[in-house]
């Protein structure tokens, strides 16, 4: 598979590495080898009880701001030796040939919600679900190198409650800062878009009425969580030859737990991550973003097997933490 066709994915993902290197990557052993001081355990999000303490005047004044212009940010909250973690993680994955996507076999980017989980159950409740929607972003400091484009998430409709706070959001983790120049995240707050009620109900992604004064810029700090709804128009800039180092983040999206499921696998954060689910995280990511491309080579062939088997893996995974057969 030439490395042009590859490339020209929805996501931008170049598989031709891990076509190359499939028959490695069900061995947790091979893993470990490559990244020795970094832990794949059974349950990385155990201690979310024990999460930092964040005021109620905090809390408040976030669910505020999401409610009134369908996003928030924090301040840093990730220590800095986990973020250096995770940069060498993909660092060590992109060495060995694979997407960055693979560094999630690792335990930091999942023990990261330790951090978070104060937030999250503030907005969609004490008990909630991850929808293992997974991309991980490494934005080369180039003029080629960019993030996603313009888009809405606006996967599921009619994920705004009564009260005007989402039951789905989408988090969306800086591991190094996200600079103008290095492609910060881009977005028109949904009280300045004029067809943000429409993406609501009708997932009608178009946004062609905004003015140019009302988007904002998001320059954000290594460790900080932006958190959106499903319908806030957004997207990830151009970087600059000037940058400096890559832009590196990971986004997953949460649904409230008293919902429900809007999506055909969840993760339940009381349970354990094993290897073989964290594989069918990774590849339900590719899947879901790049699994069109895959399809236009006789290459991809084995992938594609691969990835069936590993998304009916992640599903029973999900049916039996949400207690259906």
């Amino acid at each position: 598979m030439a490395t042009e066709e590859v490339s020209n994915l929805r996501k931008g993902l170049n598989l031709e590495g891990l076509i190359q290197n499939l028959d490695r990557v069900e061995d947790i052993d091979y893993w470990r080898r490559i990244n020795p001081t970094v832990s794949i355990s059974e349950y990385p999000f155990r201690g979310l009880e024990n999460s930092q303490t964040v005021s109620p005047e905090v809390l408040e004044s976030q669910a505020a701001w999401l409610r009134e212009e369908g996003y928030f940010q924090t301040d840093p909250m990730v220590p800095a030796a986990m973020l250096r973690e995770m940069v060498e993680c993909i660092d060590v994955v992109r060495k060995a040939g694979f997407p960055p996507l693979f560094a999630l076999v690792y335990d930091a980017f999942h023990v990261a919600f330790r951090h978070f989980h104060p937030i999250i159950k503030n907005i969609i409740g004490e008990t909630y679900y991850i929808i293992p929607n997974y991309w991980v972003y490494y934005i080369e400091p180039s003029d080629a190198g960019k993030g996603f484009e313009p888009h809405r998430d606006a996967e599921y409709p009619d994920t705004i409650d009564a009260s005007g706070m989402p039951t789905v959001i989408t988090l969306w983790v800086a591991v190094t800062d996200a600079t103008p120049l290095n492609s910060c995240m881009y977005l028109v707050p949904s009280n300045r878009d004029p067809d943000y009620a429409g993406a609501v109900g009708g997932l009608r992604t178009e946004a062609t009425r905004f003015a140019l004064e009302d988007v904002r810029a998001l320059p954000t700090k290594a460790g900080t969580l932006s958190c959106w709804d499903q319908y806030v128009y957004h997207w990830g800039s151009r970087s600059s030859k000037r940058a400096g180092p890559p832009r590196v983040s990971y986004a997953v999206y949460c649904q409230r737990g008293d919902m429900p499921p809007v999506d055909d696998a969840l993760i339940d954060l009381q349970s354990p991550l094993d290897f073989k689910t964290r594989l069918g995280l990774i590849f339900r990511g590719i899947h879901r973003y790049s699994y069109l491309g895959l399809q236009r080579s006789d290459q991809s062939r084995p992938l594609l097997e691969v990835i069936d088997r590993y998304m009916a893996v992640l599903k029973r995974a999900g049916d039996w933490k949400q207690g259906r057969s």
